[in-house]
């Protein structure tokens, strides 16, 4: 029983390592969409920010 419990081990260690490998890619993948999700946030507040003052602007010349 003892060898099958450390082959059972040595296969979950192997397994480990695949395991290990997906995170690792998963984790690059997160970082990777996470800083061009934080690059489009940037972009939509600036768009936000000139076209309040446009608008800001607009509203002036009206009254």
């Amino acid at each position: 029983m003892a060898v099958d419990n450390v082959g059972g081990n040595g296969g979950a260690a192997g397994a480990q390592q695949t395991g290990d490998s997906g995170f690792q890619n998963q984790m690059a993948e997160f970082e990777r969409v996470s800083q061009k999700v934080q690059a489009q946030a940037v972009a939509m507040r600036r768009i936000t920010t000139e076209l309040s003052s446009e608008k800001k602007v607009a509203d002036e010349r009206v009254q």
